[in-house]
């Protein structure tokens, strides 16, 4: 897979993934119902804190921040 996305947020319990470049711009989503995909991206990913003034963030939606938000740094 060769792709641009450098941050992978996961929002809610349910596999829900927004791909971010390392400008913190959106690149996809990922909306699944048996979690292969983004199973497969977090082998090779590192969690990391979720930068809460950037533009990263803003780009959720309000009503995503509400459920459990995780960031991970893709390799």
């Amino acid at each position: 897979m060769n792709s641009s996305a450098k941050f992978l947020v996961l929002v809610g319990s349910a596999p829900r993934a927004v791909l971010f470049d390392s400008d913190q711009q959106p690149v996809g989503e990922v909306i699944e119902d048996d979690g292969f995909i983004v199973d497969s991206l977090l082998r090779s990913a590192t969690m990391c804190a979720l930068p809460t003034a950037s533009r990263l963030v803003s780009r959720l939606a309000a009503s995503a921040l509400q459920s459990p938000v995780r960031c991970f740094e893709l390799v």
